[in-house]
């Protein structure tokens, strides 16, 4: 075998290995590929995933916090959100109310017309009193027919404000089920040593003066 002979059989031979290196850096480049949009496909998925996961502790959070029938926070929540208003009124020595109210006479409702429409006039009632509320007030149901709003920033006298307002406009109202409701309200504002139980007691007493009084109307204490 001569030289030429050499040279080309050494010629193919490099055009077989440069094939070849081609082929396998092809089929690299596909895996690699490949690889890459499954874990992009796998990372959006992910991303997805704890998306949906986030609204449902969300959603969990909220019913938590959430009364069933009237979607107003529940007597939990309400104890928390007050807890943290008397602890910062206190600290930045700012002005807190605490405005407790409920339906007058709401048991004849359940007797009369049964606890199906008693439920909506909690609802009824419950959204009427809600469209009356400042963004940085709270409205709560407390239990059954009573229910709390939390009006911080809100000294005394503008707390009887809120108070008479929200009641008048209950007054005023024609309900869909029973025709017309009243409320009786008990307002207090915050004291110096006061704890939650403190501040309720106080509107408990006010608004149990309310009804001693003719019902309908706004007390304090």
């Amino acid at each position: 075998m001569n030289a030429l002979q050499n040279n080309v059989i050494n010629l193919r031979a490099q055009d077989l290995r440069g094939r070849a290196r081609r082929r396998a850096d092809a089929g690299l480049e596909q895996q690699l590929a490949d690889t890459a949009r499954q874990l992009k496909h796998a990372t959006n998925r992910m991303l997805e995933q704890q998306r949906e996961f986030e609204a449902l502790a969300l959603s969990l959070q909220q019913q938590a916090d959430r009364d069933a029938l009237t979607g107003l926070y529940n007597r939990q929540k309400f104890d928390t959100l007050c807890a943290a208003e008397i602890a910062r009124g206190k600290r930045y020595e700012t002005p807190l109310a605490l405005i407790m109210y409920d339906i007058d006479r709401f048991k004849n409702v359940n007797d009369t017309y049964g606890h199906l429409v008693g439920d909506k006039v909690l609802i009824e009632t419950s959204c009427t009193v809600a469209g009356r509320m400042r963004e940085s007030d709270s409205l709560a149901r407390w239990g059954g027919e009573e229910f709390m709003i939390l009006a911080p920033h809100t000294d005394l006298e503008h707390a009887l404000l809120l108070a008479e307002q929200v009641r008048a406009v209950v007054d005023d109202t024609t309900f869909s089920t029973v025709g017309r409701v009243t409320c009786s309200f008990g307002v207090t504002a915050l004291c110096e040593h006061d704890t939650v139980d403190k501040l309720i007691y106080r509107a408990d007493a006010a608004l149990y003066q309310a009804k001693r009084s003719g019902r309908n109307r706004v007390e304090f204490a």
